[in-house]
């Protein structure tokens, strides 16, 4: 069994989003996975459709009972799917860490996961754990146990100045746990087309080098409606760019330049973990759990992909590494700058004046939902929505105004970002972007 462990201190980096979406692409593809959460807020259960309440037993029983052949295998793990079982957190676990919770009063409390994992390790492939944004007795466990240690990072201002911070926590803390994990870095939740993100994405690679994978993890809203459906990606939007993303990170993951574990690595995790006995009728096997308290689907949840056989090959043969195109950090998405009058101006996304009015336009694939907002209608990010053209196939709003120079984002699926398509921004102090245009006088309009 491989070990992946999500770490990062900063919440609402994608960790949950990535455990699950990895996890449902290992089970898909054959592959027998265990998905832990560690996290005491229990979004793993959440996003899986296991509702909180009916959880008795949870990962933090399992990490406190001495004897790990007394542990209740059929209470603990969850089937979600077939080749997917979930060992489930509950918000109890957050009293562990503390000075009586009872964790740190046991012998060696940061490796008592490994011997948890060690009970099942013969029974799955790949163990991913979802990690709680803190670094306590929780993360150290997890960092114990892992073979990888992977780091998302949204590519925005924040984020980045985090990320330095959180390798340093890592490398300190694995010195002190003796442990040698392969820690990488994985650009989560990036917007491809806007200037701002390509340029912390160029500063993550300048920064961590090789330890940035080559897979960038694209925002797509798909993902978030999976999770309201309490599906991975792949089951609720296989063809989506969020399934496609994170397919590519499990192959990269499951590639040869992954495969080998490092020799110091493996040393210190025998030394430090309990071996499995070879047979315990208290440690359920696959087939056991099969029949074990199923997810009830919610109403109106859309129905999960097939699912195809449990020992083929995961998505055919894993390509070589090299075989990964990384993104290029700094491709960007400009305007053309296109004279008025001129007919190109009906589908070529951005912003460009018309005789009174100043039209903006952007692609029918950018979201659901997609809104202007500026000085011009006070920030509102409901009151100028682009609506679909169907005969030029693109999304399109108009808005008359005086002469001036005028800052605007654009507002997709709830998410503020920068034009794409407007190479003109202004980058405020915090880290911000905006996007820029200028109507002048005799009503022509500046856009880059």
């Amino acid at each position: 069994m491989r070990t992946i462990a999500i770490v990062n201190q900063k919440g609402g980096c994608g960790k949950t989003t990535t455990a699950i979406n990895l996890a449902g692409v290992f089970a898909q593809f054959d592959k027998r996975t265990l998905l832990v959460d560690l996290d005491p807020q229990s979004h793993c259960a959440a996003g899986l459709a296991i509702p909180e309440g009916r959880i008795d037993v949870h990962i933090g029983d399992a990490l406190l009972t001495d004897d790990q052949r007394s542990v209740d295998w059929t209470r603990l793990l969850w089937r979600v799917s077939r080749n997917l079982d979930l060992a489930p957190s509950t918000v109890r676990l957050a009293g562990l860490e503390a000075a009586r919770g009872g964790l740190a009063t046991l012998p060696s409390p940061e490796q008592r996961l490994g011997g948890v994992l060690g009970r099942v390790r013969d029974q799955y492939d790949w163990c991913v754990i979802d990690c709680p944004p803190t670094i306590g007795l929780l993360t150290f466990n997890a960092v114990c146990a892992a073979d990888v240690v992977l780091v998302p990072v949204e590519t925005s201002f924040f984020a980045l100045q985090g990320a330095g911070r959180q390798q340093a926590t890592i490398a300190a803390l694995t010195r002190k746990l003796g442990v040698s994990p392969m820690v990488r870095f994985m650009a989560a939740m990036h917007q491809p087309g806007n200037p701002l993100a390509c340029d912390m994405l160029a500063q993550m690679h300048e920064r961590f080098g090789q330890a940035v994978l080559p897979v960038v993890i694209r925002f797509d809203a798909r993902l978030r409606e999976a999770v309201s459906f309490g599906q991975p990606i792949v089951d609720y939007a296989r063809e989506s760019a969020g399934a496609e993303d994170y397919i590519q990170l499990a192959r990269l993951l499951a590639s040869e330049a992954f495969a080998a574990e490092p020799a110091e690595r493996h040393t210190a995790r025998a030394a430090q973990a309990p071996a499995a006995p070879a047979a315990s009728p208290s440690v359920p096997g696959v087939a056991q759990l099969a029949a074990h308290r199923p997810a009830a689907p919610s109403p109106g949840r859309v129905s999960p992909a097939p699912v195809a056989r449990r020992h083929g090959p995961m998505v055919s043969a894993p390509p070589p590494a090299a075989e990964v195109a990384p993104v290029a950090p700094t491709q960007r998405l400009r305007a053309t700058v296109v004279p008025p009058g001129d007919s190109a101006l009906a589908t070529v996304p951005g912003v460009w004046p018309e005789p009174g009015f100043v039209r903006f336009v952007q692609p029918l694939s950018l979201g659901e939902r997609v809104c202007v907002a500026g000085a011009f209608n006070n920030w509102s990010p409901f009151d100028l929505p682009l609506t679909p053209n169907d005969d030029l196939g693109v999304l399109e709003a108009r808005l008359a105004l005086p002469a001036g120079r005028y800052e605007y984002k654009l507002v997709v699926d709830g998410r503020w970002i920068a034009d794409p398509f407007n190479p003109r921004a202004r980058h405020g102090a915090m880290g911000d972007t905006s996007s820029v245009f200028e109507v002048s006088p005799e009503g022509a309009m500046t856009a880059a």
